[in-house]
């Protein structure tokens, strides 16, 4: 499952109901003490975290302190679930599905009691019928006296809680159904409600500000979210070796009673032998300490956050192996981040939310929150939840990026997030891409068709490169609304992204060059290949290492991703390196040595040095492509287009 919308109401500054939506990397903004931290907190109570406790004091002031909500609303739920007696059933086929179609789950505290208590409740289409809208909560017992009574034994199996409960309903013919909220507090709705939460997702809080101490939950909510997740894969076995304690404390404690009721018979009579599961998450546990021995929670708290930080990327990476071998966990992992940024160096920042963004691109679900402009300008727009209040009714509100132009304006004011300094004056085109390896990829091009005079002459002091053609962040949405004010030419580069030659571009790739170019002053263009690495010539490769790294004539050159494959050959070469003398050093244009063969560190190498170094010849062999009977230059006609403005 995933977590589609957080509902509160009555609940610290969200008096008024509160529906949030949530998607795969959600980021939270707004100033100071807006209510950003409160959503997070609401998540942690909601999923029993060790963190946050629900108390007296957060009910909202005027508001309804016996009615305190914190709701989730759950999507992509399994097909098939098994609730109680071990037997197969559907979300729908038990009628615990809200009128979208999803799983909606309330808990409700009253909070004028000292100890809050959760009243758990599934708002869900469900039967109204006397007699039909309580099934749900009935034991098997109860169950099987209701099929005797109505005669229904010969319509199901009476061992299979799901199968009992579908001969009821069918027994009442057309069911009269409502939305309503479906008690799972009591009787078997709480064994309904707890086989829910197996299938729900597993919940980490990082927060911002907290003590130190020898286990900082900053450091140990990676590990325990390690030890959660993998008991949750081997909850079979767990399972198995439970229900043989269990067998065996039980032979040994029947034997004690029988020898009680022959000497002690008044004792024996009061005794009865309870087993309680053991709560596996609480046995282990673990530590990290730094090389030279100093526990990672006596390091400065930025080393702390950047150990969290790799912690994430490590999980992100793990996940995308997992699912291409097949191996995705049943769980997602939901993790809720309080200010990434804190103690970080701005340039660590950007790095922070590539992190992250991989994490949900993975499968797993982040929900960030930020004020810091920097941090904020670089989530995607549809990502974004905006937090403040409305003028009229001075309620706590929370939008969506989707909402429009409007909420962009009122982020971007809010927080102060401005475009990048066009210091420079004279500026003659913008130039926006995707990523900064693309604008590595152009300035490489640039050189080499510079160096046979296919070029003229090229003069980058009056080009303005900016990232922005393709993802669709805060920032660029800025940077786009200012060149458009200063009627700066814009040049749009963007990656097709296909995967096939005989596959078309996808939809709203084509939606997007045909908005762009429908713009004044602006030049668009979609790649013919899949993106902007794939030009590189295999030769120049062979060429550079000596021919020890070859990419084989099997691969799809123009719709591989180049750097995942460049990655693999790159590594192996280095791994050999002493049998094979190999010694390739590829450079940024700067100079800087690019080190490592991970994929995205072959993203830079293809780009910024394997390009560079390639023939003009060797690059009009990759840019060219087919309009029907013209053979054009793909690569050309980009550079001549920003070369017009020039």
């Amino acid at each position: 499952m995933r977590i589609a919308t957080i509902i509160l109401e009555n609940f610290r500054s969200y008096k008024t109901l509160t529906r949030i939506p949530i998607s795969g990397l959600t980021g939270i903004i707004g100033k100071n003490d807006a209510g950003k931290s409160t959503i997070l907190e609401a998540l942690d109570i909601f999923f029993e975290g060790k963190v946050i406790k629900i108390e007296q004091s957060d009910a909202s002031k005027g508001g309804d302190a016996k009615n305190v909500r914190i709701g989730v609303v759950f999507e992509d739920f399994p097909a098939e679930v098994i609730l109680d007696s071990n037997a197969l059933t559907t979300l729908a086929a038990e009628h615990l599905l809200n009128e979208d179609g999803q799983l909606e789950i309330h808990k409700i505290y009253n909070c004028q009691n000292q100890t809050p208590r959760a009243t758990i409740f599934a708002q869900a289409v469900h039967p109204t019928v006397v007699g039909a809208d309580e099934v749900l909560q009935k034991t098997q017992a109860e169950l099987r006296t209701i099929v005797k009574e109505r005669g229904l034994e010969n319509n199901c199996n009476q061992a299979a809680n799901p199968s009992m409960r579908q001969a009821i309903y069918d027994s009442f013919g057309e069911l009269a159904r409502a939305s309503r909220l479906v008690p799972l507090n009591d009787q078997n709705g709480k064994a309904v409600w707890t086989s829910l939460q197996s299938y729900m997702p597993l919940f980490a809080l990082f927060q911002s500000d907290r003590p130190s101490s020898d286990q900082d939950p900053e450091v140990q909510n990676p590990m325990k979210l390690a030890i959660e997740r993998a008991l949750d894969e081997l909850e079979p076995q767990l399972e198995a070796i439970t229900t043989e304690v269990h067998r065996r404390a039980q032979e040994t404690a029947q034997r004690t009673l029988d020898k009680l009721r022959g000497s002690y018979p008044a004792i024996a009579n009061t005794l009865e032998p309870k087993f309680k599961k053991p709560p596996w998450k609480n046995i282990f546990k673990l530590d990290l300490e730094a090389d030279d021995g100093i526990p990672l929670n006596k390091r400065g708290s930025g080393v702390r956050r950047l150990v969290l930080m790799s912690f994430f990327q490590a999980e992100a990476e793990k996940r995308r192996a997992d699912a291409q071998a097949g191996q995705a966990p049943q769980r997602r992992v939901v993790y809720a981040i309080e200010e990434p940024e804190t103690s970080q160096h701005p340039e660590s920042q950007e790095k922070i939310i590539r992190a992250l963004r991989a994490l949900s691109e993975a499968g797993d679900q982040v929900i960030l929150t930020t004020h810091v402009p920097a941090l904020a300008a670089l989530i995607p727009l549809e990502s974004l939840r905006f937090v403040d209040r409305d003028p009229a009714s001075d309620d706590v509100r929370v939008r969506s990026g989707s909402e429009g132009e409007n909420v962009y304006e009122e982020v971007a004011a809010t927080l102060g997030v401005l475009p990048d300094p066009l210091a420079q004056q004279g500026i003659k085109v913008a130039v926006l891409v995707e990523g900064k390896t693309d604008i590595d990829a152009l300035q490489s091009m640039v050189q080499v068709l510079l160096s046979d005079g296919t070029l003229a002459g090229f003069d980058e002091q009056y080009v303005f490169w900016t990232i922005g053609g393709g993802d669709n962040t805060l920032q660029d949405w800025v940077e786009r609304r200012y060149l458009d004010r200063l009627n700066v030419p814009q040049v749009m580069i963007q990656d097709s992204d296909r995967t096939n030659a005989a596959l078309p571009v996808a939809q709203k790739k084509t939606d997007w060059l045909a908005a762009m170019q429908a713009k004044p002053n602006t030049t668009a263009f979609l790649t013919q290949k899949r993106s902007m690495d794939n030009y590189f010539h295999p030769d120049a490769l062979g060429r550079l290492t000596g021919g020890l790294v070859i990419i084989p004539a099997a691969v799809d050159l123009d719709f591989v991703k180049m750097a995942d494959e460049l990655s693999q050959h790159l590594t192996q070469a280095r791994n050999n390196a002493n049998q094979n003398g190999y010694s390739y050093q590829p450079e940024e244009h700067d100079g800087t040595a690019i080190n490592g063969t991970s994929k995205s560190a072959c993203k830079r190498i293809i780009c910024a040095h394997i390009i560079r170094n390639m023939t003009p010849d060797e690059l009009r062999q990759r840019s060219q492509y087919q309009d029907g009977a013209i053979t054009r230059d793909e690569v050309l006609e980009w550079i001549n287009a920003i070369q017009a403005h020039l």
